[in-house]
């Protein structure tokens, strides 16, 4: 085994290691909660996502026997582990084992992967899990020895359709290969051959569960996530300076900027570097596509070019490498000084998390609202509604938000039936759809928001009448930072008109 090889092992070891306290005493944030409440139903498809997300999330719940946050994040730092390591060997198979090295650390520095990526319950684990070991398939089948390249043709194409099976955004990936083909002349050839068509066949085979699932639920994933790309912003501000700005913060803005340069780089030099334009090709999709739509008034996500970020990854640790190899000492400082600033950003970001001493030091920094607070947890909330005799025999359980509500039956647990009454269910229009409540008494729990309508006044004409039950005050550090409101809602009345989710 190489030193290259015993570092990363060493890497991976301690990173998981240092993840595991972190996923059980952090709470699960709106998103986490909402994914783990739709997973008790195990299903070929979901609203929001492909399924392999829930489907993970299911298993380690049902291995476990709970939804304990440790629990249903494992799989995810397992998977995370896995894409360091197949990110090293497609670092050290393009450009060599130092260049996988730092690709790898560099995974494991910038902020939203080895935040968001690495331990939530998220689609992008599994997104990058499989990107990663399709690529490296890629690169074999390309760079490798022609006799031998019909296998990783095929397994480029199952595991493309993983990613598929993780979230919509594989897509790009299939693009981007097909892209390379095509613009790079000594590869071309590959388009007259039977492999690239025979995997992008078994790409559609794995991905036959969603296509199943929508085709039987009116298509509603494709057009939900094809409306949030689709839809202008009515907003304030520059979605395309907010998006780059958010993907500088999400990438961290000491690695971000130079990842925009090599992949810059990489796409002005085309196809006379082959190895680097393969990486190139893979991850402007997301990265130009998502960009270019906000630039047209879309209100994007900034995470959404992130997957695309991945592949620069590789990129600009062939360049580190190289300097590195020639002696440059302020990059060494860069790549020293990038993960000692990570490690202090995380202990900020957690300590607040867990306590928010930070909105109470500097309030302005929050102005437009504390992102840790979707962390907080909701288990103060059974026993309060248990002290006013709720929920009652028939009555329905039911979040204003989708959000809301997934909180609120993560709280409740899976014993307690929860939906969701708002202007946006999401994946709960499908558990209990509203038709079926009409007539019934609703439990309904609202977060109190600023600048939102009263819930007893944007809910009066949809209820015979709504009686207030009081407030369940959510608590960090001692101090009450969320306030749950509680109606019961008598004689649901008619529908409530559902808005475009964003």
């Amino acid at each position: 085994m190489t030193r290259e090889a015993r570092l990363v092992l060493a890497l991976v070891a301690a990173t998981a290691l240092a993840r595991l306290p972190l996923a059980a005493v952090l709470g699960l944030s709106v998103d986490e909660a909402y994914t783990v409440v739709m997973a008790r139903r195990v299903s070929l498809g979901y609203f929001d996502h492909p399924p392999v997300t829930y489907w993970l999330a299911a298993l380690a719940a049902r291995l476990s026997g709970g939804e304990a946050a440790i629990a249903v994040r494992l799989p995810f730092v397992l998977l995370f582990t896995g894409t360091s390591l197949l990110l090293f060997r497609l670092g050290r198979r393009l450009f060599g084992a130092s260049a996988g090295l730092i690709a790898a650390v560099l995974l494991n520095v910038a902020l939203y992967f080895t935040v968001c990526t690495a331990s939530w319950v998220l689609p992008d684990g599994p997104l990058l899990f499989f990107s990663a070991a399709a690529t490296v398939c890629l690169a074999e089948a390309v760079f490798g020895s022609e006799d031998a390249a019909r296998p990783y043709w095929m397994g480029f194409g199952a595991l493309a359709g993983g990613a598929l099976l993780a979230k919509y955004h594989g897509v790009f990936l299939l693009a981007g290969a097909f892209l390379f083909l095509l613009l790079a002349p000594a590869q071309r050839r590959w388009l007259r051959r039977p492999e690239p068509w025979l995997a992008l066949g078994v790409s559609g085979l794995v991905f036959g569960p969603v296509l199943v699932w929508n085709a039987t639920h009116g298509w509603a994933s494709f057009l939900f996530q094809g409306g949030r790309a689709g839809t202008l912003d009515e907003g304030h501000g520059s979605p395309f300076l907010d998006s780059v700005g958010g993907q500088a913060l999400w990438m961290s803005p000491w690695i971000w900027l130079p990842l925009v340069v090599v992949l810059l780089d990489a796409l002005r030099q085309g196809a006379r570097d082959e190895r680097r334009f393969l990486l190139a090709c893979l991850a402007v999709g997301p990265i130009a596509g998502f960009t270019l739509l906000t630039a047209l008034g879309v209100r994007g996500l900034a995470h959404w070019q992130a997957p695309g970020y991945f592949f620069v990854l590789p990129l600009l640790a062939d360049s580190v490498a190289r300097r590195l190899a020639a002696g440059a000492p302020w990059t060494r400082r860069w790549l020293w000084g990038s993960a000692a600033a990570t490690a202090l950003l995380l202990a900020v970001l957690v300590s607040h998390a867990l306590t928010g001493w930070l909105g109470r030091l500097t309030p302005w920094l929050f102005a437009r609202g504390d992102p840790t607070q979707d962390l907080i947890s909701w288990d103060a909330v059974p026993e309060r509604l248990s002290a006013w005799g709720q929920p009652a025999p028939g009555v329905v359980v039911a979040g204003s938000r989708w959000g809301e509500a997934g909180k609120l039956a993560l709280a409740l647990g899976p014993a307690v039936e929860v939906t969701s009454v708002g202007e946006d269910p999401r994946g709960f229009r499908f558990v209990e759809p509203q038709e079926q409540l009409l007539g019934r008494d609703v439990l309904l729990l609202a977060e109190r928001r600023a600048r939102a309508q009263e819930p007893m006044e944007s809910y009066a004409p949809f209820f015979q009448r709504i009686e207030p039950l009081g407030s369940v005050l959510l608590r960090r550090g001692g101090k009450a930072e969320l306030e749950v409101s509680v109606y019961l809602a008598r004689g649901f009345r008619r529908p409530i008109p559902q808005r475009r989710p964003r």
